[in-house]
């Protein structure tokens, strides 16, 4: 899932700049829902509502990239600096720098969602899951649609042993995404480890 940090960066520097997410920018979050857009563009919120309709995990992954690339829109050259070199101290190892360099954007375009994010990934690689379950708070405040986000939220809950928290962050994952594979298998062993085999 950290890995996912260097590929939006990457993805992004070909649309402006993704990586621990390479995000930055509006003042606040409603530019990236569609305030600020060109015309004829379709806003985040129409893009997540196509993904949850979508058909064929090839279709889901277009409009994830296209979802990741908007997410990213609003990120300053400055933050999306700071993203790449948490995506470097994270590829070295050296999650806590990650974690610092991901304060630092934060500081700068604090209302843009991906930054919560990409710090949450920062704080599970540097092993601080509680911290990561806060900024993924935040993150979804901002977007309670965000996909990677709540897969980001799964993964930190099973890593905490909180199974019920796990299980219902993935039930968002299923809803966000219905072309996940073997997700009945996942579905049910996570409900196996959350509730236990029926009685």
């Amino acid at each position: 899932m950290i890995g996912a940090l260097a590929g939006q960066v990457a993805h992004a520097d070909s649309s402006i700049g993704h990586g621990v997410d390479r995000h930055a920018a509006p003042p606040s979050a409603s530019a990236a829902h569609g305030g600020g857009k060109a015309a004829g563009e379709p806003s985040l919120d129409n893009l997540e509502t196509e993904l949850a309709h979508a058909a064929t995990a090839r279709g889901a992954r277009d409009l994830q990239g296209r979802i990741e690339q908007l997410r990213l829109k609003p990120l300053a050259p400055t933050t999306t600096l700071l993203v790449r070199r948490a995506q470097d101290d994270l590829d070295a190892q050296r999650p806590l720098d990650a974690v610092q360099d991901m304060d630092d954007a934060l500081l700068l375009q604090p209302d843009v969602e991906v930054l919560w994010r990409n710090r949450a990934q920062a704080r599970l690689a540097a092993r601080n899951p509680d911290g990561a379950v806060a900024d993924l708070g935040v993150a979804l405040n901002h977007d309670g649609r965000d996909l990677m986000a709540w897969k980001i939220l799964e993964d930190t809950e099973e890593q905490r042993g909180d199974w019920q928290a796990a299980w219902k962050a993935w039930q968002h994952v299923r809803a966000l995404d219905p072309t996940i594979p073997d997700a009945d298998h996942q579905t049910e062993q996570l409900r196996l480890k959350a509730f236990g085999q029926p009685t």
